[in-house]
């Protein structure tokens, strides 16, 4: 008989069965039944009807659990009883501890409340199902079940794409869920969008909050929370993410070490990093090795808190050898840690034009020989995009410059030149120039 040691409302630790702790997981699932879902914000990510298996991955406080309720919102809308329905969050204390043997009595519990459901389709929600060591064989194992449909949530290491694509052996389908694009942030904001806005008065409203986004980024909880609080908030969010997902994760014991050089990437979102060069920097006063270095850096690729994009070539080894461009999840989390002695804007702005192509599913690169040009987007048909930020009053030249020169070295195979401003729009020199906040709202200017 399995026993474990849970606590109760009165904070009193008593010791379980597993046959009990089955009667706790009906209470949670009737719970669930029970109470109504939170109001919610839609977001736009969209993924499809699908037997596979949905592995949805994202940051903390990104607002993964708020989309699982949009899920299943949108299935009690198209009539889908919501009996047919369960969803468990694994950080719930009721449920801790659980180990995997003890998994199957969530599917034995669901189906002693609710044996009609037998017969039908029913849909599993599991959010934070990483907690969990050997998650991965009792998804499979009841997913092989045809009636099943399955949604799981992560935002640790080890809920990352490659590894589920592993361990569950091409069942899953996997998406990102980022925090808020500017157009969900209006949302959010209660800004609804009208036809042709752009020519009306509602512009300055729009751009005001531009203004905001661009500094408090998009965490769900940030964009809803009164100035005062966003700072420490988002203090609390990057401890959480050293603290959890890296040093919990990955039994790190230099903290001081990994805390210092996120903070330098951090600070640093929009330029090359080389860690040849960041190793030269603190080996004097540092006592680390360099593949701690590349191990670390790893690490904060693997939980999307960095990114690393590479140069543009069509020879792997030019892309190798070239130091690669950092950009950071949420401009209100770098600002909230970073060391800044500016408002930075244009840092930001382009930070922002990262996160916005991957949401819109693209791969990045940047290119550089006597200009530089931000981004390098490939489209399906082979043919380029690049995308250079110039975000202020004025434009410096050595931006179209730098579109021009990439165009004439990769002639013709570019699709579009795209410089991203603060205000001005117009055509010139095959470039378009088009206001930042407007672009980030048409999702069809990069195609």
């Amino acid at each position: 008989m399995v026993v474990f040691i849970s606590t109760n409302l009165y904070g009193l630790g008593r010791i379980y069965t597993t046959m009990e702790k089955k009667e706790i997981f009906k209470y949670i699932i009737k719970e669930f039944h029970e109470t109504a879902l939170p109001g919610l914000y839609e977001r736009k990510l969209q993924i499809p009807d699908t037997k596979k298996i949905i592995s949805l991955i994202g940051s903390r406080r990104v607002g993964k659990t708020f989309y699982f309720y949009q899920l299943i919102n949108n299935l009690i809308d198209n009539e889908i009883n919501p009996e047919q329905i369960l969803y468990l969050n694994f950080e719930d204390d009721r449920v801790l501890p659980i180990s995997t043997a003890e998994l199957n009595g969530i599917i034995e519990a669901y189906y002693e409340l609710y044996p009609e459901q037998i017969k039908n389709t029913v849909y599993f929600f599991f959010d934070e199902i990483q907690n969990i060591d050997g998650w991965e064989l009792f998804i499979r194992r009841i997913h092989d079940r045809k009636n099943i449909k399955i949604f799981v949530t992560g935002s640790s290491s080890k809920l990352l794409s490659r590894e589920i694509a592993t361990s569950l052996r091409g069942r899953t389908l996997s998406y990102y869920l980022y925090p808020l694009s500017f157009e969900e942030f209006l949302k959010f904001k209660q800004i609804s969008l009208v036809k042709d806005f752009e020519y009306t008065s509602m512009r300055f409203k729009i751009k005001q909050l531009f203004n905001e986004y661009l500094y408090t980024g998009g965490f769900p909880e940030i964009v809803l929370e009164s100035e005062q609080l966003r700072r420490p908030i988002l203090q609390n969010y990057f401890e959480m993410l050293i603290y959890r997902d890296l040093v919990e994760r990955f039994s790190i014991r230099n903290i001081t070490l990994l805390k210092n050089l996120v903070k330098f990437l951090i600070t640093n979102i929009s330029t090359t990093f080389s860690v040849n060069s960041y190793f030269k920097t603190i080996k004097k006063d540092t006592a680390v090795g360099k593949d701690t270095l590349l191990e670390y850096i790893s690490y904060l690729e693997d939980i999307n808190l960095i990114h690393l994009i590479p140069f543009f070539s069509y020879s792997l080894k030019r892309q190798q050898v070239n130091p690669r461009k950092v950009y950071c999840v949420d401009n209100g989390l770098r600002n909230a840690v970073s060391f800044r002695f500016s408002k930075d804007e244009g840092r930001l702005a382009e930070n922002l034009v990262f996160l916005e192509l991957k949401r819109r599913d693209k791969e990045p690169y940047y290119w550089k020989n006597k200009g530089e040009v931000d981004f390098i987007v490939k489209n399906e048909d082979n043919s380029l995009i690049a995308i250079n930020v110039s975000y202020g009053d004025w434009i410096d030249e050595r931006e179209i410059r730098a579109l021009l020169e990439f165009s004439k070295e990769f002639t013709p195979r570019i699709g579009r030149l795209i410089l991203l401003t603060k205000d001005i729009e117009k055509k010139e020199e095959s470039i378009e120039f088009l206001p930042l906040w407007k672009w980030l709202i048409n999702q069809d200017q990069v195609l």
